[in-house]
């Protein structure tokens, strides 16, 4: 039973873990800064994966020609794509994506999200209370502890998602 019970724990445990490495088959483009441009003070780097999708249709256009564009860097790449780029933390910009797919061409604007990154960092953390019981015998327990923002040494990081660009195409 207890067996069962810690595979339950190591699941939950990993159901936490995420990757921000690159989708397989992507290339990597890094964005340029804009020349002039008053940026903030870059606190790292951070990605943004696009993807050209038919409007109201299904699957990729691979091959279409996009364009990100921020108040401080911009790029030119062939979706689909991961797009590396600085992190300005709080003051990270939004993002305008258009590509192009012949005559077509559609936009999308990718926000920038805090998260919280190292430690638990408000993820409930597990423990186990092994105890003599009452009466009838052992007592064991599981409890959650709600952790919080800022108990684990964590630290606040911006991410983009991935966007997806509708383009409307013929047949799509």
């Amino acid at each position: 039973m207890i067996r069962n019970e810690t595979r339950i724990l190591a699941a939950l445990a990993l159901a936490g873990c995420a990757s921000t490495a690159a989708p397989p088959g992507l290339t990597t483009v890094s964005a340029s800064p804009i020349p002039g441009a008053a940026a903030p003070v870059a606190r790292g780097e951070t990605q943004l994966i696009v993807r050209a999708v038919p409007a109201g249709g299904v699957g990729e256009l691979q091959g279409a020609a996009c364009e990100a564009v921020s108040p401080y860097f911009s790029a030119s790449f062939t979706a689909p794509t991961r797009l590396l780029m600085p992190s300005y933390g709080a003051d990270s910009p939004d993002i305008t994506v258009t590509c192009t797919a012949g005559a077509a061409s559609g936009s999308v604007v990718a926000a920038p999200t805090q998260v919280w990154s190292n430690g638990l960092g408000g993820w409930p953390a597990v423990g186990v209370s092994v105890g003599t019981g009452n009466a009838g015998g052992v007592g064991v327990g599981f409890g959650w502890y709600g952790g919080g923002y800022g108990a684990s040494g964590g630290v606040p990081v911006v991410r983009y998602g991935e966007v997806r660009v509708p383009v409307p195409v013929a047949g799509g």
